[in-house]
């Protein structure tokens, strides 16, 4: 290809995209990658040029104090090709939808599933809850339990409780119970509750955990067994508590 035929990705750019999201990130990689003719089959070009415009792989741009870096060189490769999974993946399926920081996945029996992902703290939270919980995250992170400001201390365990959480109907997330979808017709005398729907990363690499995540939820039946076995637990749970406490938990339990 002669210099007058380079390919340009900055052409594909799309600034009216918010650069502060992950669908920015992955909407450059798209770029540097879905119609590079040099690029055959799975994408392997990361977009360097943008410089600080990518936060990917780590999620963030490291504090001027750090002045060993967070991740190894090898660390960074490997992330960097998970990373042009999740892009090409996002790109290439029509079941999912991405807006900023929030995900849509609709899976092959219908089924609606909504998310936010944290490219900083590598997690998946209910819908539109991400940018509240921030604070809380940074303090988890950095070890920070603020028990001593009740507030704070809050807003730690509401993040740390939505971790892993994600809406499964076009309802908020809420107390009561839900039908399984017609389809799980083994489920169809069950439901759900709405306020727990959990799906924990099952890789060491969060990018491989977000799109093994992402495939189960179009495939639209694992994820609706694994909910009715978490609740199946939970209710074990609840009434091994109440049979050992029927008169309900004293305060010293921990230590009993």
């Amino acid at each position: 290809m002669s210099s007058e035929d380079e390919f340009d990705a900055w052409q594909f750019i799309n600034w009216d995209i918010d650069t502060d999201t992950l669908q920015f990130q992955l909407h450059a990689i798209e770029a540097w990658n879905q119609k590079n003719p040099d690029v055959k089959g799975h994408w392997d070009q990361w977009p360097e040029e943008m410089g600080e415009l990518i936060v990917l792989p780590l999620g963030y741009i490291a504090p001027p104090w750090k002045t060993e870096p967070i991740l190894s060189q090898q660390e960074e490769i490997s992330l960097k090709q998970d990373w042009l999974k999740v892009a090409q993946l996002v790109s290439e399926t029509d079941n999912i939808e991405i807006e900023e920081n929030t995900f849509t996945v609709t899976g092959q029996h219908g089924s609606t599933f909504r998310f936010d992902v944290s490219m900083e703290f590598s997690r998946w939270l209910p819908p539109n809850s991400l940018e509240s919980h921030i604070p809380a995250l940074g303090n988890m992170r950095n070890g920070a339990r603020n028990r001593g400001i009740l507030d704070n201390h809050v807003a730690n365990l509401e993040a740390a409780f939505d971790s892993w959480k994600i809406v499964t109907t076009v309802e908020e997330a809420d107390l009561g119970f839900h039908d399984f979808p017609p389809h799980m017709v083994e489920l169809k005398d069950c439901q759900y509750e709405g306020y727990y729907t959990f799906a924990y990363p099952t890789e060491d690499s969060f990018p491989i955990s977000l799109i093994a995540f992402i495939e189960m939820l179009i495939e639209d039946e694992e994820f609706w067994r694994m909910i009715h076995s978490q609740s199946l637990e939970r209710r074990k749970a609840l009434e091994e508590f109440d049979k050992k406490w029927p008169n309900g938990r004293p305060e010293d339990w921990m230590y009993l």
